[in-house]
């Protein structure tokens, strides 16, 4: 048979490497569509038209029998082709972009020294909140050491960086002289290992070690809700209502875990009081549970659509994918081997030190499949660089704090002597610090990470004051956890079918999962409901009528102004301190009028600034697809084909929702 009359058998599953790869492509895919059943791969024997799943293709199938179709298989997402348009001619070097570069550095300028100024122990308010700062190292000035999270990250990273020297070490040894020596069958193919794979063998050792050290006989909580959550999975997994189970389940455990702090064996029975003694070095093993929660939803689902693709395809189809990974994509949605989902890969994942306490949050399948096939963008080049990047980062956050005391006035919210131009000064220095102090956190344990072989996202892909629209920031700010959200919460209720009412149910959540305090939850509902009008305001001026009138990024910058303030106002909401109803009346009283309507003009010449640097960015991307002549931006989408009868056609429109939840 040709090519041109075969087309709708060929799959589509990477480049085949091996012999065995090789085969099963001729077996399963060169056969004539007039395959009898006895001929027929294991699985397909019962089917008999040319239909095609797709895994990666997000929209439902209709019945259309005697034309090749395209189905998903759920806990897979769609590929969006989009066509590049030209970009526009550089506005970089015009004379009303150099004006508005003198206004912008002149404006940095004047922030840094009025910032500065401001925190002088000269200040007659330096007084009130002298006692929250610390001895410094820098210009002999003292540091702002208020905020206890960074206070304790700092003091104990000699504490982290040994440890993850120890580690990295560890592991590198072991798999040179244990993992090599006892199983080269699998560094040869990596696919004929099923199971407890030998990559995890010191990981599952260290991460037991390792959660013992951190909470003691507390080890014991974490290993019942763990391991009922793994019970759950494998016995309902695949169930049209087992998400339901699992979310049941898993927010159940976190509000138990917030009412009773972390489960107190004194007050369970008065005998088991002395165990309150042996509760490791993290006493409140419970506060950073939330991020281990995450990761046993992550196994419960991945595991459960595993289970729903067999209703799809066959497991010989299935585990065909399972090989040479070329992309995240492919790592975060080609399911395992079934025996891959065990205990122990299960505690493994959980407990991988690295990304144990703060993230990024990596998915299960993801995790997995880095450690069969290691990932290619991983190099001692690439980690090193970005082991300075850290450092940098670090260095900068330490000038930061021993110049500007942002945290410390916050605290003391006695705003009654600021100017509205200084109070706003800190309230984005806060938000500045909240942002860099996140940034440090995760960098360090993706670069440890990264170290032991593992890449995850950048949770912080972009900086804070480098955003104006809401949905861009909250796509790059903690991304590895949006990508969670995407990936677990809003695809399976619909998507952008159910966009408006999804967002509040997702930021709900968001709160939720932060901390169970109304103020975090009316700080969820304001940033949602800011969602409405910046997506009205994007379907309305995004039409071509718009587009093309030469004042559109004027009016871009005009929306993307309130957007920031907006923005500014709802995060100080949830994550500023007490006195920020103060800082917030003293910015838009009277006397503050004057400093909004001139923010608002530099704010406009800023976004114009950033508008144009999006588009330099945009050139660079537009140019590399011109040389390499793709024209549109596409995924290579993994294609099994699959027979079936044209009476089996209305079954596939009952499935509306490929994803878990509601089918």
């Amino acid at each position: 048979m040709t090519d041109s009359s075969s087309e709708h058998n060929i799959i589509r599953i990477g480049e085949l490497h091996t012999p065995q790869q090789r085969e099963f492509s001729r077996t399963l895919l060169l056969s004539p569509l007039t395959t009898t059943a006895a001929q027929q791969p294991p699985g397909l024997a019962t089917r008999s038209t040319d239909s095609v799943i797709d895994l990666s293709m997000p929209t439902p199938v209709t019945a259309d029998s005697g034309s090749t179709q395209t189905r998903i298989l759920p806990g897979t997402t769609g590929n969006s082709r989009r066509k590049m348009r030209v970009p526009t001619p550089s506005l970089l070097g015009t004379l009303e972009f150099k004006i508005y570069y003198v206004i912008c550095v002149t404006t940095i300028v004047n922030m840094i020294y009025t910032m500065y100024q401001a925190s002088s122990p000269k200040r007659p308010e330096y007084a009130g909140y002298k006692e929250e700062l610390s001895e410094g190292w820098m210009f002999g000035r003292m540091v702002d050491l208020s905020d206890g999270q960074w206070d304790t990250f700092r003091s104990h990273l000699p504490a982290f960086a040994s440890l993850m020297f120890v580690y990295v070490a560890m592991n590198w040894v072991f798999r040179l002289v244990v993992v090599r020596r006892v199983s080269r069958e699998f560094l040869q193919t990596p696919t004929k290992v099923r199971g407890f794979l030998p990559t995890l063998w010191f990981p599952f050792l260290f991460a037991t070690v390792f959660a013992i050290i951190l909470s003691g006989v507390s080890t014991v909580f974490i290993l019942a809700f763990t391991g009922v959550n793994f019970i759950l999975a494998k016995r309902f997994g695949g169930r049209r209502w087992a998400p339901v189970v699992f979310w049941v389940f898993n927010m159940a455990v976190l509000f138990a875990n917030e009412y009773y702090k972390g489960y107190e064996f004194g007050r369970m029975l008065e005998s088991l009081a002395w165990l309150d003694q042996w509760r490791g070095v993290l006493r409140r093993w419970d506060v950073t549970f939330n991020i281990t929660m995450l990761r046993m939803m992550s196994f419960a689902m991945d595991y459960h659509w595993r289970v729903r693709q067999e209703d799809e395809a066959s497991v010989r189809q299935i585990d065909a994918l399972v090989a040479n990974p070329k992309t995240e994509k492919d790592r975060v949605e080609r399911s395992c081997f079934a025996q891959d989902y065990c205990f122990t890969n299960y505690w493994a994942y959980l407990l991988y030190p690295p990304l144990y306490l703060t993230g990024p949050i990596i998915t299960f399948n993801n995790f997995v499949s880095q450690m069969r096939y290691p990932s290619p963008t991983i190099s001692t080049r690439h980690t090193i660089l970005y082991g300075l990047r850290l450092l940098a980062s670090a260095l900068l956050m330490e000038l930061i704090l021993h110049t500007v005391y942002c945290v410390a006035i916050s605290k003391w919210a006695q705003w009654e002597t600021f100017s509205a131009y200084e109070i706003s000064l800190f309230g984005y220095m806060r938000l500045s610090f909240i942002w860099l102090k996140l940034l440090i956190i995760w960098r360090f344990a993706r670069f440890w990470a990264m170290a032991d072989g593992i890449d995850t996202v950048e949770n912080m892909r972009r900086c804070m004051s480098n955003n104006y629209s809401l949905q861009q920031f909250w796509r790059d700010w903690h991304c590895s956890y949006n990508k969670w959200l995407v990936r677990y919460v809003y695809i399976p209720l619909g998507g952008r079918k159910t966009s408006t009412w999804n967002t509040f149910v997702i930021f709900t959540f968001v709160a939720l999962w932060h901390d169970l305090t109304m103020r975090l939850l009316q700080w969820a509902w304001i940033i949602a409901l800011l969602f409405l009008p910046e997506g009205l305001a994007t379907w309305y001026f995004g039409k071509p009528r718009w587009t093309s009138k030469p004042y559109f990024r004027l009016l871009c910058s005009l929306g993307g102004t309130v957007n920031i303030m907006a923005m500014m106002i709802a995060n100080l909401v949830g994550f500023g301190d007490e006195g920020v109803e103060k800082m917030l009346a003293k910015i838009f009283s009277r006397s503050g009028f004057a400093f909004l309507a001139v923010a608002y003009v530099i704010l406009n010449m800023y976004l114009q600034v950033v508008f144009e640097w999006r588009e330099y960015e945009y050139r660079k991307e537009y140019a590399a697809h011109e040389a390499s002549a793709q024209w549109e931006m596409t995924d290579t989408a993994p294609r099994v084909p699959v027979t079936r009868s044209a009476s089996d056609s209305p079954t596939l429109t009952k499935r509306q929702n490929r994803s878990g939840i509601g089918e």
